[in-house]
């Protein structure tokens, strides 16, 4: 619920953009006011910034908690100036170590909300740029606002039985429709991961579908190419539901990052076989419910394992029990974060999302600050801090310090340490060019070393 900036009795409820935005629409509204306006308005309540335009917001007032906190938040950058301005929100995709409000003032708070994978954006993984921040929104569990969940609706997904099917029928379905044991749905092709790397040589020892871009060899229906917009369609759902186990690979890894690849066999009634947090066994409904491939040495190894459940109906099933009692273990940290959260998913009209809900945590928070000047808040290094990419070798083997996307970290932790350097010097109107040139100094020497080239 939002108020608008020049009638606050007129409610607003934002749900959803059902158009795109550009920036044009936050520069049209500055060239219609006088130079003095945003620093001089008088709005009585905390101000809070998106530097990283994201809502364009021009202007409007959040009211949130019992308390009804308010705040007033806009994407206009010039509210800065004005005595109320309180806290900067960044969105991480967005967030440009050449483009940051500096220097940064003691009363500033700033906050991160980055739901995304590390490939976006990979300055959050040093411990340096996440000490900037004092409250965060992103995947990892450790975080204010934790957006682990951000792909499951509710508990009662989980446990729906509409797509189930029979393990008979689905050995049926094998013969019937042609089916492989695995189904693969991927369109993006190149990601820190190198997943294709590793389900290319599981290839070589047991039959995946493989509908989407990465590794095709099997046809969507045409209704269902558009991978953004038919994640959760009916139909997607219905055809993963045919097949015993589906690849859960995420495009990068790291704790806590989880995705519709893996909530969505396991809505289904499908096991997910999955590669990217190394703690996700805590987000399953219970301990025996998923396969990883970290269990397993080689890739041919996990296709034996695979073959024997596809052949036994018990063991198979054995990992479908929540699924079929309807049981979620009440000791998972699933079960935990799902009751304790308080925003929802698919423009959720009376939760809201979790955009809303870091605002308000934000507006909280400010106000508890001017309260009491000495409460401090501050960002941990595993409110995200993701470790370096991994690739694998010709026979699925992990490798570690190799690879395209090991050298783009790399390269960020340069264009980090150029950026340490320069803000101690009190330099803070560098260009992207200049950030950028001076990392690549520093780079190229480093990945001319021994170490680098194992």
């Amino acid at each position: 619920m939002r108020y608008l900036d020049y009638d606050p009795h007129d409610i607003v409820y934002i749900t959803e953009i059902r158009q795109a935005l550009d920036r044009s629409i936050l520069d049209n509204y500055i060239q219609d006011k006088d130079e003095n306006y945003f620093a001089s308005r008088n709005l009585s309540v905390p101000i809070l910034i998106w530097w990283t335009p994201f809502t364009y917001d021009t202007g409007s007032y959040i009211q949130c908690g019992a308390e009804q906190t308010r705040c007033f938040i806009s994407n206009i950058r010039k509210y800065r100036d004005n005595k109320d301005f309180s806290a900067f929100l960044f969105y991480g995709t967005d967030f440009h170590l050449y483009d940051l409000p500096l220097p940064r003032y003691q009363h500033e708070q700033w906050a991160l909300l980055h739901e995304e994978s590390p490939k976006n954006n990979y300055a959050f993984s040093f411990e340096s740029i996440m000490s900037m921040f004092n409250h965060t929104a992103t995947f990892k569990r450790h975080s204010d606002v934790p957006l682990t969940t951000q792909w499951l609706a509710s508990i009662d997904d989980l446990l729906d039985q509409t797509y189930v099917i029979d393990i008979k029928e689905k050995t049926n379905l094998q013969t019937i429709e042609n089916l492989a044991p695995i189904i693969y749905i991927q369109s993006d092709c190149f990601t820190p991961s190198d997943r294709d790397l590793y389900i290319k040589e599981l290839m070589k020892y047991i039959p995946i579908d493989s509908y989407g871009s990465c590794l095709h060899n099997k046809d969507l229906p045409e209704n269902l190419r558009i991978p953004v917009e038919t994640m959760e369609h009916d139909d997607i759902l219905k055809l993963v539901g045919k097949y015993k186990f589906a690849l859960a690979f995420e495009n990068a890894v790291c704790t806590d990052y989880i995705t519709e690849k893996f909530w969505r066999p396991l809505r289904v009634g499908t096991i997910p076989i999955v590669y990217g947090s190394d703690q996700f066994q805590d987000f399953l409904p219970d301990n025996h419910s998923a396969i990883s491939i970290l269990d397993f040495p080689t890739p041919a190894d996990l296709a034996r394992y695979i073959h024997e459940l596809n052949q036994n109906d018990t063991l198979y099933d054995s990992y479908r029990q929540f699924k079929l009692t309807r049981t979620i273990s009440n000791d998972t940290l699933l079960a935990q974060t799902m009751s304790k959260r308080t925003w929802g998913i698919h423009n959720d009209h009376i939760r809201g999302n979790f955009i809303s809900k870091l605002e308000c945590h934000v507006c909280e928070r400010v106000h508890k600050t001017r309260q009491d000047p000495t409460l401090k808040y501050q960002a941990k290094f595993d409110d995200y801090g993701c470790p370096s990419p991994t690739t694998f070798d010709s026979q699925g083997l992990k490798l570690e310090r190799s690879g395209d996307w090991y050298r783009q970290y790399e390269f960020s932790r340069c264009q980090v340490n150029v950026f340490e350097e320069l803000i101690e010097q009190g330099n803070y109107s560098f260009t992207e060019k200049e950030l950028y040139d001076a990392a690549a100094k520093r780079f190229s020497p480093s990945f001319r070393r021994d170490e680098f080239l194992k």
